[in-house]
């Protein structure tokens, strides 16, 4: 992906998808850096930052339908690839069959988010170990969701996971983060998930695909004054839902 002529001057590579489709974002989104050097737009959704002054820098990521975000970046010459999600905001195309949230949270914060809809459920290959940097997922039908929720089927609650290399057509993914708990193939849920993030001004916008019912229960999570918080909620297909 990084092209010869460019890695001495390299300091970041980034790569943008859209939260909503898990696709890379190429187009509808303007980045600068807060710290000098340049970017260069590369082929599905790569960026490149050159001759930044290090070590961290912050970036700033305009759009017409995806919510402004400011992000703080670490200068590695490259080493590895940052994959930042950008949010749809209420400027976003809607497509058929999508069902809007909206709501009010710490400015800021991040919800998150998701149905249980055995439709677009997956499952686990292998067993994963509590802190193993990869899991292994067969999704079903090609599925680019980037975010993911994972619970033992015998509890109540689980543990969101974002997942990279979802190009690569393996059942084998990077973890943006390792679990903080194991799982055994045969006793797991996992369900597609959504997140988004409030404004300046608390409010969040969020888009969720076709829903299995007219009605349906989501589950979601939310950070609050440091914790983290969730609840459940009713929502109805198609509709815009305030929760």
């Amino acid at each position: 992906m990084v092209l010869h002529e460019t890695k001495i001057r390299l300091s970041k590579a980034l790569l943008l998808r859209d939260a909503f489709t898990g696709e890379p974002v190429s187009s509808a989104v303007r980045l600068r850096s807060l710290s000098g050097g340049r970017v260069e737009r590369k082929s599905n959704g790569y960026f490149l930052f050159l001759d930044v002054v290090g070590p961290q820098f912050e970036i700033e990521a305009d759009s017409p339908i995806y919510q402004c975000r400011s992000i703080c970046l670490t200068v590695d010459g490259g080493e590895e690839v940052e994959e930042v999600l950008m949010y749809p905001s209420p400027s976003y195309p809607l497509r058929s069959g999508c069902t809007a949230v909206r709501g009010k949270a710490a400015p800021g914060g991040s919800l998150r988010c998701y149905v249980k809809d055995e439709s677009q459920s997956c499952r686990l290959t292998s067993d994963y170990k509590k802190g193993e940097a990869e899991i292994s997922l067969y999704l079903k039908g090609g599925a680019k969701n980037v975010l993911w929720h994972i619970q033992e089927k015998q509890k109540k609650t689980g543990e969101y996971f974002q997942m990279k290399n979802l190009n690569e057509g393996t059942e084998v993914y990077s973890l943006g983060q390792p679990l903080a708990c194991a799982y055994k193939k045969k006793d797991t849920l996992i369900y597609p998930a959504q997140e988004t993030a409030a404004d300046e001004h608390g409010e969040f916008y969020l888009l969720l695909r076709e829903l299995p019912e007219e009605k349906c229960l989501l589950y979601y999570s939310y950070e609050n004054a440091g914790k983290e918080k969730s609840g459940e909620t009713e929502i109805i297909r198609a509709k815009e839902n305030y929760i």
